[in-house]
């Protein structure tokens, strides 16, 4: 997983980390260009979203393992209590996630409903789209019942780039219509998600 920072998102980790996520009452004001513009809004009504400060969402920033994690436990949320470790609990089993954070109580929800975070998961490194996609679908799958079905492997012209326990997921995130194939059958696999775009999928998912 790729390390290069922007100055801004830098930024965006240094105030995430320090205050945690911005549960704005208002309107953001910088997803009017947006893409995915009626999805943040739809997300940020139910409270699954949050902004890095009350009026700004930031869009086109990284979208951090932190900030992705938080989203998905609260966009798909458990249909049962998934034990009663708490956040404390969270931090025995990861090595990075201090229990004073405000992401560790959605590492230990993710942990506990089957998501398979390795114990080394850094919060502040940028989630890949397949990785934010594995994810997404695991949580979907953990809360609802699927109908096991044979799925015909769609062709992803860029399939060699997938992490290989990444790849049931994919084709399934495709089935289930979260992502779609760019015109060229090609699905990015290792692109860095933005905060936008995981917003467009999670809403799917939702």
């Amino acid at each position: 997983m790729k390390k290069t920072w922007t100055a801004s998102a830098l930024s965006l980790a240094l105030i995430v980390s320090a205050a945690g996520p911005a549960f704005a009452s208002t309107p953001f004001q910088d997803i009017g260009g947006s893409g995915a513009k009626q999805q943040i809004e739809a997300l940020q009504a139910k409270g699954i979203v949050s902004g890095v400060t009350d009026e700004q969402f930031a869009p086109g920033e990284r979208l951090l393992l932190s900030q992705g994690i938080a989203m998905i436990t609260r966009g798909l949320p458990a249909s049962a209590p998934a034990g009663d470790g708490g956040a404390a609990s969270g931090t025995a089993f990861f090595t990075s996630v201090p229990a004073a954070s405000w992401y560790a109580a959605s590492f230990e929800s993710a942990r506990l409903r089957g998501l398979d975070l390795p114990a080394e998961a850094n919060p502040a490194e940028t989630m890949t789209k397949e990785q934010f996609v594995h994810y997404v679908v695991q949580a979907m799958e953990s809360t609802h019942l699927f109908p096991l079905i044979k799925l015909s492997p769609a062709e992803i012209a860029d399939g060699d780039e997938l992490t290989a326990g990444y790849q049931g997921t994919v084709q399934r995130a495709l089935h289930y219509d979260l992502v779609a194939l760019d015109e060229s059958g090609r699905f990015h696999p290792q692109s860095q998600m933005t905060r936008e775009e995981a917003a467009a999928i999670l809403y799917r998912a939702c």
